[in-house]
């Protein structure tokens, strides 16, 4: 077993073994992938151990549910590209290029405490906005904008074409520039 994706935190308490071996085979193959799909989404190697945590253990909460005709890289792949997306919408952090804001009192490139405040704004209000998009609209602007993924990538993590992975970006701007217009250059 690969150190760090150990099956500890799948025991139950005061169990040393787990309840099944197919399970432990399960994430003994098949965790190093799920550690490495999540950090190319991520682009972070702790969160994407969060990741193989949270996919694992969701795998061994519904164990007793799953019969010997799944499909197990092609679901877990899923499996993790959906987490890791999820908690990167939970994470929303936002870089946003001093060029592209209005030298306003929504300044944020401005030092000191005013600078911070209006950055926290708008960090607020980004997330809040990505919150309101569809799902696929919001996972392609994460994808390609904050995360910085090529269109080829984000239409393999999306498991989507790229053209329409480009409709995606383009509705989530189009959506975000008007909820976010006091923020950009006129």
């Amino acid at each position: 077993m690969q150190p760090g994706l150990g099956l500890e935190m799948f025991l139950l308490p005061g169990s040393t073994t787990v309840s099944d071996q197919s399970f432990e085979n399960l994430v003994n193959e098949h965790g190093g992938q799920v550690v490495r799909t999540a950090a190319r989404v991520l682009r972070d190697a702790s969160l994407a151990h969060d990741v193989h945590q949270e996919v694992f253990l969701a795998i061994w909460r519904r164990w007793h549910r799953y019969n010997g005709q799944v499909n197990w890289p092609a679901y877990l792949y899923r499996a993790t590209v959906r987490k890791a997306l999820e908690l990167a919408r939970r994470r929303v952090v936002c870089s946003v290029p001093a060029g592209a804001l209005k030298e306003t009192r929504h300044d944020v490139t401005t030092n000191g405490p005013e600078g911070a405040l209006a950055a926290d704004e708008l960090q607020q209000r980004l997330a809040a906005a990505l919150a309101r998009l569809p799902q696929r609209e919001a996972d392609a602007f994460i994808l390609s904008r904050l995360e910085r993924l090529e269109t080829a990538e984000v239409a393999r993590i999306m498991g989507c074409a790229e053209p329409t992975v480009r409709v995606h970006l383009h509705r989530a701007v189009a959506k975000l520039a008007g909820e976010l217009h006091v923020y950009l250059d006129p």
